[in-house]
């Protein structure tokens, strides 16, 4: 698989139950393909609407912060917030940043993190799906896929 991008940071979001909000984690993975697909349609109204589409493949060999062990999420979900921070997952609703987090903070609220991405210029990616496809293939084949808008 052909890298292009030299890091994304993966959020993976889990209910802050003292604040009884939800806060994300991050997770920085190095080495990853990444595809940014930008398009527009026309309705019959004159109406444009704009639809960006990513498409995001973490190979298994990718480089992942702190050597942090992928997890299915509902394992993840199972985990006590102090073991969280040893692993990573993907699920929806999950965000995503092109480029390394490069804040001091180990959970941000949505807000927070609406903030960095705005304030450092951002696209902050919503996952819409997701595929393990760590098991089939040669070595050189096997990654995760994150679809977002």
């Amino acid at each position: 698989m052909i890298t292009n991008v030299d890091a994304v940071t993966v959020f993976n979001g889990r209910t802050d139950k003292a604040a009884r909000r939800k806060v994300f984690i991050p997770t920085v993975i190095r080495g990853i393909s990444y595809v940014e697909a930008k398009g527009a349609t026309v309705t019959d109204n004159g109406v444009w609407s704009s639809d960006v589409q990513y498409k995001i493949r973490i190979p298994l060999g990718a480089k992942i912060q702190d050597g942090r062990t992928y997890l299915p999420c509902p394992e993840y979900e199972k985990l006590e917030d102090k073991e969280a921070l040893k692993h990573w997952t993907i699920r929806k609703e999950d965000l995503v940043i092109r480029g390394a987090y490069a804040g001091e903070a180990t959970k941000l609220y949505e807000d927070e993190l609406a903030a960095y991405a705005k304030e450092q210029g951002l696209d902050l990616i919503h996952v819409t799906e997701y595929a393990d496809n760590t098991l089939g293939g040669s070595l050189y084949t096997r990654h995760w896929r994150i679809g977002g808008k």
